[in-house]
Formats: structure tokens, sequence, C-alpha cells
């Protein structure tokens, strides 16, 4: 309450609960306050006060019902196969060379701890409670980016994770007598290797590869930085060790990244297709690639760039010559709706493409939202989504609200690298008469997908997805004027959408793995018959794979005086700041997750690839947004 006080307004206490069960980062922070990179507790963030009402409130008083809605933000946490064959790490080392610095996420020293993560933040926000009106969450929405390379074995983990009461095993492959394990650890992933190499937890003599090491001069001689990582001996055996899942306790619903549904994020090869078929309404298919697959089950891992560019070396390489790991059908790459035809496909990815796989499940709603709809007003999964195997939908949160989760994945693109998105025709059209409805039935609009606006703008080799609508219609110039974008001046951008309808309030979204909030005052002329009627604000919210590893809970307020108040408050997964010293129990007798999680955000932490800066500002977290239009909508 101190945190909303310091803002100058009056609040109403907790209504029933004098203080939340689980702490926010209204009350506490995680930092590094003595800048020796190492985290520790500080204290909370207030609220920061965001809009402009004409008459912005010097209170804030929600009515005594409490909050109109109450639900949690929680995107990309990556759940990695960290052992596969897919996982394609070779790559990182060309991270150095400025032409392919995107290929910097190839590998992160926390790859082996995604499922413990992810459990920490479950059991952060399942007993959850605004510290406004003591109310709990009514549900969870990802936005995509839940499993990290389209495989079976991650997709299934993040499911059960979130459903609870599974043991939840980690580890991957089986030796076999063609197959067998290397050494006496049940961990067959990447680890140590000299200069291009990779992180070595169990010794600090030398084994890291660059940027890994516990020496400062040595980090600060290969131009990685001024930061250290430290050793956790045990650290990846005690990562692959089961646990159980507790589950979030309340519905989730989902939508598709790019991570999801291509491999690493960016290869639409494992699958020919989805090739939609627009309107036509006559179901799509995707063709399964058998080579590869085969490699993606199979028992040859590639862990070394050849040492020279010929082709005897790089014949060496992509046969598998290097490495063997035990392998596992349950890496098979996921088709991403129906896998029509299966012929080729290994079990256990004949029985269901990713979105099929949210049916395998005991938390609710059946299907976390990929459901067919047969409601009057319009709701779930259309027909022609299930037909073009496209993962969008639509529900109704609470009375006199609409959440729109659309599908923004590039499935077939030029060139092997499809990480940013699109919008096809057919879903744009279903958007805006979903809108429309919405305004019909005097609902506010909340739309959610993964990709921001900004990175919704790849090209689509898939004809029947003409035109395409990118994102912004807009771009600033270098004085800030916005001028048009040249990969978006031939169609209807979705801010063009978003502006025009004045129900729409804002755009949860992830994908660039960091804290943002936006507003979109729509400046600018816009496109006939979607002149601009309203700002509104776009919310994206770190990354569970990444520093920070942070979730947001969101409420929705009326305000009682004509303006309506989106209240965001950001959340830390359980694990402490600092995980401590001392050999991890490999066992699997102990829970460690919270202990595991808290080395996966002190190695995000000091990883020398990645930013700090994805934490964002102040008023990119815990923030009251004041918009001067009346609850209901009218």
């Amino acid at each position: 309450m101190a945190a909303l006080l310091s803002l100058g307004l009056t609040v109403q206490g907790p209504i029933g609960q004098s203080k939340p069960a689980a702490v926010t980062t209204l009350d506490r922070t995680i930092k590094d306050v003595d800048e020796d990179i190492l985290l520790e507790y500080a204290p909370g963030e207030p609220y920061i006060l965001l809009g402009s009402s004409e008459k912005k409130p010097d209170h804030f008083r929600p009515p005594i019902a409490g909050a109109i809605l109450n639900f949690l933000h929680l995107t990309d946490f990556q759940i990695i196969d960290e052992e596969t064959p897919g996982k394609l790490e070779v790559l990182d080392p060309l991270a150095q060379v400025p032409a392919f610095d995107a290929v910097n996420s190839a590998y992160r020293p926390n790859d082996s701890l995604t499922t413990q993560i992810e459990e920490a933040m479950v059991r952060a926000v399942r007993n959850l409670r605004s510290e406004i009106t003591g109310s709990k969450p009514r549900f969870t929405i990802l936005t995509g980016d839940s499993a990290d390379s389209q495989q079976y074995n991650e997709t299934r983990w993040y499911i059960d994770i979130l459903d609870g009461g599974k043991v939840i095993n980690p580890d991957s492959g089986k030796p076999t007598a063609d197959c067998p394990a290397k050494d006496d650890s049940i961990y067959d992933g990447v680890r140590g290797g000299g200069r291009f190499g990779f992180y070595e937890p169990d010794s600090s003599d030398g084994a890291d590869g660059m940027g890994y090491s516990p020496d400062r001069e040595e980090n600060q001689a290969n131009q990685t930085g001024d930061v250290t990582v430290r050793d956790f001996p045990g650290l990846f055996e005690a990562a692959n060790q089961p646990f159980r899942a507790v589950g979030l306790g309340m519905p989730w619903y989902a939508a598709v990244g790019n991570h999801d549904v291509l491999i690493q994020g960016n290869g639409p090869i494992a699958y020919a297709g989805p090739i939609g078929t627009g309107p036509a309404g006559v179901e799509t298919l995707e063709f399964t690639n058998v080579p590869l697959m085969r490699a993606a089950v199979g028992c040859y891992k590639f862990l070394d760039l050849p040492p020279t560019g010929s082709p005897e070396d790089i014949t060496s390489v992509l046969t598998g010559e290097h490495t063997i790991v035990p392998p596992d059908r349950r890496r098979c790459w996921l088709a991403k709706d129906e896998p029509d035809p299966v012929a080729g496909m290994p079990l256990p990815c004949d029985r269901g493409g990713w979105i099929q796989q949210h049916f395998f499940t005991s938390g609710k709603p059946m299907g976390h939202g990929f459901r067919r709809g047969k409601h009057y007003a319009g709701y779930g999964r259309p027909a022609i989504a299930d037909a073009n195997d496209d993962g969008y939908y639509s529900f109704s949160p609470a009375s006199g609200l609409r959440f729109i989760v659309y599908d923004s994945i590039t499935d077939e693109c030029p060139g092997i690298l499809c990480a940013e998105g699109s919008v096809d025709d057919t879903q744009f059209q279903w958007m805006e008469a979903q809108i429309q409805r919405a305004a019909e039935l005097g609902q506010y609009v909340i739309l959610f997908a993964h990709h921001t606006l900004r990175t919704t703008r790849f090209p689509s080799t898939d004809p029947t997805e003409y035109p395409l609508h990118y994102g912004l219609h807009y771009e600033q110039d270098d004085e800030g004027n916005p001028e048009p974008s040249a990969q978006n001046v031939a169609s209807i951008a979705l801010e063009d959408l978003f502006c025009h309808y004045p129900n729409v309030l804002a755009l949860f979204n992830g994908h660039e793995h960091e804290n943002f909030v936006l507003r979109h005052t729509c400046a600018g002329p816009r496109p006939p018959g979607y002149e601009a009627a309203n700002d509104f604000w776009e919310i994206s919210t770190a990354a569970h794979l990444d520093y920070p590893q942070q979730a947001r809970m969101v409420e929705l307020f009326d305000n009682g005086d004509g303006t309506i108040s989106l209240v965001t408050t950001v959340i830390d997964h359980a694990g402490p700041p600092n995980p401590g010293t001392g050999k991890l129990d490999t066992s699997g007798k102990l829970d460690q997750v919270l202990r595991l999680a808290s080395i996966g955000r002190e190695l995000g932490y000091n990883d020398y690839q990645k930013s700090r800066a994805a934490i964002g500002e102040p008023e990119d977290r815990n923030v009251i947004i004041v918009f001067n239009r009346p609850w209901p909508f009218r």
C-alpha cells in the first residue's frame, strides 16, 4: 500500500484480505544493488500514473466490488530440451561476427534450467492477490514461445507444468547399443570447450567457453564485457532431475509463438506447409520432412564448427561424427495443427500437432482457447482458422469485455529465418468483425498475440495470405515524426485497425523479451475508412528465458468518474535472488527447483550476449494507465 501512497493517490484497502498471499515488485525487487554482479533484494517500486485523461484523477478508488477483471500475463518460457540434436548451439560462436548476430540465441548458459524457472514462476503467481483489492487472478494468458523449438517434449513439459500434479522429467534421451551414453552423467548437452565453447559449471580452471569464465580479466581479454559467471558444481546433472509440478490452479489460455511451431523459432523446414486456403475453407496440409525428422529423433549432435570451410570438414560436422547422444522419439517436431498426412512422422508427434496438444490436458478450459466456438457472439476458434491451421480465437472473460487472441506467426517465408510475424487477410477480416461485434454488444476489446507490432513485418511465401497485414503503418523519422513504412503502405496495418475502433483498449504481447508500455497515439493520416478514433496501449512483458524473468498481473478498474484504469504489476519468480554456493544435489531426492531457478536468473543476468536493459524503465513495469472512457462501453 505504501507503493500506492507514494503516488499521492487515495486507495481503498484490499477487500477481505489484509495482506497479499505472495509478494510482487511493489513489495520488493531483485537488483544488483552493490554492482558486484550478484543479485539481492531491493526496495519495491511504486505505481506510475500514465494516460491523458482530461481530468487526471488525484485519487484511485476502485469500487467496493473490486476490479472488473484480474488476470495474469506470462510469455516466452522457451522451455528447452538442451540435449537434443535439433538444438544448434554450434551456430552460437558465429554471433561474434556482426553479420551473424541474429544467431546469439542458439545458446544460453541457463538453457538447462527452463523447466525449473517456469515452475518457480508458477509457484510465485498461483497464490497471488491484488494489493489494491485483495482479489486473486481469475486466469492466465500466455502469449507464445512456450516451447523453444517445436518439439513434442518441450511442449508437453510446458503444458504439464501449468496443469500441475505431474512429475516433470527434464532429462531426455535413452542410451541404446548404437547410441550409448558417453559417460556416467545423465546430462548429454554442450559444456565447456575453450574460446569457442560454452559454460562449464563444474570447474573454473580454464574449461569455460568465451564469456563464461569466473575470471573477469579473462572475459575482458575476450572482449565479452566486465562480467563473471560463477561455477555451480553438479548444476547440469541436478537440472535434469525430476520434480513434481504444483500447477497454476486456475484456467489458462495460450497463443502461438514462432518458437512453438518453427525450429528454434526460425526454421519452417520441419514441414512443407501449412499453406492456407484462405476463405475457401478447404483443409490445408502439412507434409513431414522425413530426413530432417529422423535427424531430430536420432543421436547425432553437432557441437563443433568445422575447422575450415572445406567440403570434407563441413561434411564431418553434418554427418554427426563429433558427438553421439542418446536418442529420443519425444524430440520429434510437432506440426502446427493436425499432422496431415502422417507418413514419415514418428510417434508421438502423429497424435496431434502443437495446437492439438492443448486438448491433452488436465487444466481448464479444454483446448486452452483453441476449441471451436458456436456462440452467437462469435467466440471461440473459427472454422476457417482450423482449416488453415491457424491459432486464433476470442472469448469473453467478463461482462463488457472481449479478448481477441490472434496468430502472428509467418509459417512460410523466404529463406530460413521466419522469426518475425505477419497477419493474413483472412484473419484480419475476422479480427475486424470481432471488434465490430464487440462494439454492438457494448464490449471493450483487449488483444493478445506473440509479436509486438514493430516486429509484425515479415513477408510470406504463401500466396493465399495476401494482402498481408503488418503491425505499423507508420514509423518515426529521426525527428520523431510519423512516416510511411516501406513494408506496410501496401495494406491496412494492425495499428490502423486498432486506432480506428474506440472500443479497443490495449494489446499484450512478448517476443522481444523485454518489459515495455507503449502508447500508440495514432498520429498521422490513416487509410480511408480507418481514420483514427482513439489511442491504444501496447504492453509487452519480459521473457522467462532471459533476464529479468518476470510476469505481470493485470487489473481493469471502473474509477466511478467516467474513466477506467488498466493496472499492471510485475512479478518475479519465486527463486531467491542469490542461490548461494556449494555443490548441488544430483540424486533427485531434494526439491531444488527454487535454487535452480535462482541460478537460472543469475546466469541470465550475467550472459554477455544478452541485455540487462530488458527489464525496462519504471514506467514499463508497475503502472496505472488511465483511459478517459466510461464503463461500460457505449
